[in-house]
């Protein structure tokens, strides 16, 4: 394919995948690392601010979601970071 007719949409849209992915494994590792005391604190902050913003679906969705990860993530994820 000739590079001269590149799709800039299709760039962005890439970017954006790749930005995406980078910014979830770091949410991810956080998640994984930070202690509950922490991760529960920020929940709160996430729901308030959700409901102040008129998007508390979105905040509850994220709080449970990263409660879950917390829960269920391997743990020799954690243990390998560290190394």
């Amino acid at each position: 394919m000739n590079n001269a007719h590149s799709n800039p949409t299709m760039d962005f849209i890439k970017n954006l995948g790749e930005t995406l992915a980078y910014v979830g494994q770091q949410a991810f590792d956080w998640i994984i690392q930070a202690s509950w005391k922490k991760l529960l604190l920020v929940s709160l902050l996430t729901i308030l601010t959700g409901g102040l913003i008129h998007l508390s679906s979105l905040a509850n969705t994220a709080v449970f979601g990263a409660i879950l990860v917390k829960l269920f993530a391997n743990k020799d994820k954690q243990t390998s970071s560290q190394v």
